[in-house]
């Protein structure tokens, strides 16, 4: 964070300022502090902290305001608390006044750059799957080069990416900021913090189809990344997927990079308005080695072509490195320095196609965690993982244990049956993992199993997922796959069997 002034914070009428309970409309010198870091657990509250208390659904910030220590620089809150030894700023909704602290963060990060301090570049990125991959792959590569920002995990919403941003200091090149929806306007909001001065989107799939209702639907809420582009944007769109496709008539920005896994002869590059200027950057003849990390031949706009065997696993990161690859090419990095991290990368946010040995009792195997969350798309991807895997070794027992998808509206349970009949199709076993506690976890985790036909066997929990598959591991070389939405618990499970 930027150091910022307790009065800059007044002149930016964010809130009422009140001291020892009593309002202060006018702050005196003796009075103004210093604030260089925001957060919102006070337990990592310090000398110099802005505590911005927000009410969650298990813990309310507000009841820790009393604890703070007095060198604390302020406290944000919806109501005043008596016994605050802080200074207190009274705001409508602290979210959206973290929001508004953020924002003004980055502001004076902007300024900086004007008068000629440090370049500064937002790179924004959303989709339906990958969009925390390929943050962390751009992470990597911008990080090589300059200071880089990028949010820890998934720290995409109207807390997530508000917190990333007030990492951002004077020294900050690069600000690489995931933003998520599961409601129209979403992003948008988030774009009014750290407007984009690069936007990617990697795909429209149905993740989050309940909150939308459509994947037109979907489509517009993504589509906010781009019309949140001045002129002098760069737009980067999956030019394989048709919907992203119609986001080029959506955005100001004069340039827009395609990526594509397809050939010339099969995905031209698309076409834009004259004033438009259009390239792509292409990733083809992809392989997967037994280790299931693919190779490809990358062709930029500049004629410049290149294989690259990346250092992930999972066929889908194609995309993501394609995605990134255009990042650099836009922003004029030589590619060599890209292909050289993606390449070395090995590891990227949790629970995504992390691969360990596991041995449990007298159990062995080897487990693909990719249980972060999960919607068709992803879960196809994993599942298309765990096929590759060791594909020559045909007697390696090949084990989905899968849990719910959630949030897919009114054809929610055809869309697991669909999955289920997929996963039959490229694994030896399907475990559906239920819920003890939550009985629509087990609806869809039934529509798997009935999806998966003879291949499926239902179970009540994780602990029981957990006894099959080590009764299977004790009788068969096997390797297993865990994917399911964070409520089903699989990524507890992987943490257990790794940890």
């Amino acid at each position: 964070m930027i150091s910022t002034s307790l009065h800059e914070l007044l002149d930016a009428q964010l809130g009422d300022l009140y001291i020892q309970g009593t309002r202060v409309e006018t702050l005196e010198k003796k009075d103004d502090v210093q604030m260089t870091s925001v957060v919102t657990d006070s337990r990592q509250a310090q000398a110099g902290s802005i505590f911005v208390a927000i009410a969650g659904e298990r813990v309310d910030g507000h009841d820790f305001v009393t604890g703070l220590s007095e060198d604390v620089a302020l406290a944000v809150v919806d109501h005043l608390i008596d016994g605050a030894a802080v200074p207190q700023l009274l705001v409508e909704n602290t979210v959206r006044a973290l929001g508004d602290i953020a924002r003004l963060n980055i502001q004076k990060r902007r300024a900086f750059a004007a008068r000629g301090m440090n370049e500064f570049t937002i790179i924004g990125i959303t989709g339906s799957v990958g969009k925390t991959t390929t943050k962390d792959m751009l992470h990597a590569v911008l990080s090589r080069l300059a200071p880089t920002v990028a949010p820890q995990g998934s720290f995409n919403n109207d807390i997530g990416l508000p917190l990333t941003a007030l990492q951002v200091d004077e020294k900050t090149r690069f600000f690489v900021a995931e933003m998520g929806a599961s409601a129209k306007g979403e992003i948008a909001y988030l774009t009014t913090i750290a407007r984009p001065d690069i936007s990617i989107v990697l795909k429209v799939g149905v993740a989050h189809l309940g909150g939308f209702g459509s994947v037109e639907g979907i489509r517009d809420a993504k589509s906010e990344i781009v019309r949140a582009l001045t002129s002098s944007g760069v737009a980067i769109l999956n030019a394989d997927d048709s919907y992203v496709r119609t986001m080029a008539e959506m955005t100001k920005a004069s340039s827009i990079i395609w990526f594509s896994r397809q050939s010339a002869e099969d995905q031209p590059k698309p076409k834009v308005s004259g004033m438009v200027s259009s390239v792509i950057v292409r990733g083809t003849d992809t392989h997967v080695d037994e280790d299931n990390r693919a190779k490809f031949s990358v062709q930029l706009p500049d004629g410049t072509s290149f294989d690259l065997r990346l250092g992930i696993r999972g066929e889908h990161n194609v995309f993501n490195a394609l995605a990134v690859l255009s990042v650099v090419y836009s922003l004029d990095i030589p590619e060599h320095i890209a292909a050289s991290v993606l390449s070395q990368m090995s590891t990227i946010s949790a629970h995504r196609m992390h691969v360990a040995e596991v041995t449990r009792g007298e159990a062995s195997f080897t487990v693909i965690d990719d249980s972060f969350n999960a919607n068709p798309d992803s879960m196809r991807a994993g599942l298309n993982a765990l096929a590759s895997y060791k594909k020559a070794d045909e007697g390696l027992l090949r084990v989905a244990v899968l849990g719910a998808m959630l949030e897919l509206g009114s054809g929610e349970e055809d869309a697991h049956r669909r999955i289920g009949l997929y996963a039959a199709e490229h694994a030896d076993a399907v475990i559906a993992v239920g819920s003890s506690e939550d009985e629509n976890l087990t609806r869809l985790a039934a529509c798997l199993a009935d999806g998966a036909g003879q291949k499926a066997q239902l179970v009540a929990n994780t602990h029981e997922a957990n006894a099959l598959v080590e009764k299977l591991a004790q009788q068969h070389r096997a390797v297993v796959l865990l994917k399911g939405s964070h409520a089903s618990g699989l990524s507890a499970l992987a943490s257990e069997w790794i940890h």
